[in-house]
């Protein structure tokens, strides 16, 4: 018989880009930051490394990504902002990572 495992909590919306622009901003100034992740494509698998904030904030102005995933650590905890673009919103999908992550 399988253990059950309680998924974590997520929180949704949509940002317009001076809320977007105030995330970037809080996430630098008062958290650490662990992972950026950009989503190029349907097809293509989320990249790290060697991408700035200020960098993943221009992808998602010029919408040459579809998403972008930002893992940071606030408040004794690791969350997982998740932006992914639309035509002419972006939605975020926020959660608090596993304590395992």
């Amino acid at each position: 018989m399988s253990e059950h495992v309680p998924l974590p909590e997520l929180e949704t919306g949509e940002l317009d880009e001076r809320t977007i622009d105030q995330l970037f901003e809080d996430i630098a100034r008062d958290a650490f930051l662990v992972a950026v992740l950009l989503k190029g494509g349907a097809e293509v698998l989320a990249e790290g490394g060697g991408v700035s904030l200020e960098q993943a904030r221009q992808h998602l102005r010029d919408r040459s990504v579809r998403g972008v995933q930002l893992r940071y650590r606030f408040g004794g905890h690791e969350w997982w902002d998740t932006l992914i673009c639309a035509a002419d919103r972006v939605r975020i999908v926020r959660m608090r990572a596993p304590a395992e992550a």
